[in-house]
């Protein structure tokens, strides 16, 4: 309560920083900064190399990003699905579904969900961790213009004077906090030559401005939100290390580099998965291990180097024909690179880097070309390194992510394959928030096209119904007894009474044979098989409810599978069979009465954005009186 009261006070906080600068003046602190070249845009002798390799190979990226920095000048800023236009002034605390601000009050007060407003915090945080400033950043880096840098000093001025430390929503998450500090940290080299921005007076503001970002942060970093831990900590380790000519700060760096290489073993497994269950989020981590591993690959432990790698392992695994992800657990589109905030279901910003980390043929011949963030952050260097790695087709077509319970298979590399994800993933540990209810989820592209598809997250605040709609169960491809989920809903983030999972593969011939087990529903075992050929242009679903008691003649249950199917299908159902596209059929078969419809359904591809879509419900009512189990066969296969 007392280190809050200090840095909620403008005197004791003041004080508080006096007492860290000891003797040094704020000159000296703000030469040492620039000079402290982290990355390899900060070093002034590199800008006229890095301009160049930018303008060969990245000149239609260049446009965008300064047609972008030209529309935040204007006041028009994106926020996930839309851009706000701010004419006069930013609001900061903009709510952006009622027209209603949220209050500067103490910040630990505030309701994140407050009753009768259908509000997203979500919105004002995005806003608020100000990665739109690297659109600022790289338009004056690369023309020099002063009215990038000036737009860049009103919004910290105009920031640091509506945001008073611990008061409003914008202190209230730490992740906000560090993310919002990573950014001006990062950004703030971009304008090492300007006038505006490289001076005592603006410095000594966002500099006191972020020593109390990372200060809170030092003492109130999360021990046991995952993504939240990693974000806190790297958050105070960054500016410990943009600031460790003052010893207190260099004592910092040395314990928040060791918190966070045991937040990369804690939550990484041995297979490269992230442990939260949640493609998004594994990507989002990344980001941070990805900028730790540049900042230290010169003395990074060799078992940290290659949980890393694995992790890039995995999302050239998982990466569709398409180039995009799977939507596997929750998604609110999070990143931390520089100048990012176009198409974020690509990741090729992040994949471009490990190829330059790792050496990397097979994740280049996925990424291809490099990117703009890539040249600014490893330099001529890095871009020598890329330029000598000749790209190469990846050398699996299949791998099984043991211990995240994830498999895929894809018929063959090109754009045009039919490819497999399969989800027989438990719901992870108790503080990690992000799975989704869909143990044996499966998703399906055929010839390059998304076929059947997750329903995504669309929003973690705005309603408690549609939290709990795109998380549930009926969301995802599989099956449920009487529309329950495969677990309890605890909170908004949060499940209890999460089911065992048992796993099973075997090999004949030239098909595959995975099964799960689990005991989701109370009473019961599900059991799902896949029986997959090797072009995929098969697949078998057996889906088997077995009740663990004898059932009473008159309870009856109702077992729905369900199937989502991307916007694009063309669906056309015919007796107890579909025909997707004129070019797949799928046939469904039980010895018991059943019903098969196509209904309207909803799904998120991105944060705060949603789409109808078709989906298919296969749907039993009846009793397991005299039954040991019930069956369902769903063949999927190609119309010849």
């Amino acid at each position: 309560i007392k280190k809050r009261e200090i840095i909620r006070s403008t005197s004791a906080s003041e004080k508080l920083f006096q007492k860290f600068l000891r003797s040094l003046n704020i000159e000296e602190i703000r030469n040492r900064f620039f000079e402290n070249h982290l990355f390899a845009f900060s070093d002034i002798n590199e800008k006229e190399t890095l301009i160049k390799y930018i303008e060969k190979n990245c000149s239609t990226d260049v446009e965008n990003y300064i047609e972008y920095a030209d529309e935040i000048i204007k006041g028009k800023i994106r926020v996930f699905e839309r851009t706000t236009n701010f004419q006069k002034e930013i609001n900061w605390c903009y709510s952006f579904f009622d027209n209603n601000d949220w209050d500067l009050i103490k910040s630990e007060r505030i309701n994140k969900h407050p009753k009768r407003k259908k509000v997203d915090i979500k919105y004002v945080w995005e806003l608020n961790r100000h990665n739109f400033l690297s659109y600022l950043g790289f338009a004056y880096f690369y023309t020099g213009e002063k009215k990038y840098a000036t737009k860049f000093k009103n919004i910290i001025n105009d920031w640091i004077l509506k945001n008073p430390p611990l008061y409003g929503v914008n202190w209230l998450s730490g992740l906000e906090i560090s993310i919002r500090s990573i950014s001006w940290i990062i950004n703030l080299f971009f304008f090492s030559s300007s006038k505006e921005i490289n001076n005592n007076k603006f410095f000594r503001k966002i500099f006191k401005s972020m020593f109390l970002h990372a200060y809170f942060l030092r003492y109130f970093y999360s021990k046991k939100s995952f993504n939240h831990s990693i974000g806190d900590i790297f958050g105070v380790y960054l500016f410990s290390k943009a600031f460790n000519n003052i010893d207190i700060f260099k004592k910092w760096e040395n314990k928040f580099f060791k918190l966070f290489n045991n937040q990369i073993h804690r939550q990484t497994r041995f297979d490269g998965t992230h442990i939260e269950q949640s493609v998004n989020y594994h990507r989002f981590v990344l980001e941070f291990f990805t900028l730790f591993f540049i900042l230290n690959h010169k003395i990074i432990s060799s078992k940290i180097s290659v949980l890393i790698e694995k992790m890039f392992t995995y999302l050239l695994m998982i990466m569709k024909p398409n180039g995009t992800f799977p939507l596997i657990g929750d998604n609110d589109d999070a990143t931390l690179l520089l100048l990012n905030n176009y198409n974020r279901n690509l990741f090729n910003n992040l994949l471009n880097l490990g190829v330059i980390l790792f050496k990397r043929g097979d994740l280049k011949y996925i990424s291809k070309t490099i990117s703009p963030s890539s040249i600014l952050l490893l330099g001529s260097k890095g871009y020598a390194t890329f330029t000598k790695i000749s790209p190469r087709e990846p050398n699996k077509i299949m791998q099984y992510f043991q211990n995240a319970g994830y498999f895929v298979k894809r018929q063959n590399w090109s754009n045009k394959a039919n490819y497999l994800f399969i989800d027989f993933g438990n719901f992870g540990p108790n503080n990690a928030s992000h799975c989704h209810s869909d143990i044996t989820n499966i998703i399906f592209c055929y010839n390059g096209k998304n076929i059947i598809n997750d329903s995504g997250t669309y929003s973690y605040n705005k309603s408690w119904e549609e939290r709990n709609l795109f998380r549930g169960s009926k969301s995802h491809n599989i099956l449920t007894i009487n529309n329950k989920n495969q677990a309890n809903i605890k909170d908004w983030f949060a499940w209890n009474s999460k089911p065992r999972v048992k796993r099973l593969s075997s090999k004949f011939d030239d098909n595959l044979e995975l099964t799960c087990i689990h005991n989701g529903f109370k009473g019961f075992l599900v059991k799902r098989t896949l029986i997959v050929n090797k072009m995929l242009t098969k697949i078998v679903i057996k889906d088997n409810v077995i009740p663990l008691e004898n059932m009473e003649k008159n309870k009856n249950f109702n077992i729905n599978i369900y199937f989502h199917f991307d916007k694009n299908t063309k669906i056309t159902k015919k007796n107890n069979s579909i025909i997707i596209n004129d070019d797949l059929k799928i046939d469904i078969s039980s010895k018991y009465d059943f019903n098969l419809s196509l209904q309207k359904s909803q799904y998120s591809p991105s944060y705060g954005i949603i789409k109808e879509c078709n989906s298919l419900n296969i749907q039993l009512k009846g009793n397991f009186y005299n039954k040991d189990q019930i069956e369902f066969i769903t063949k999927i296969y190609q119309v010849k």
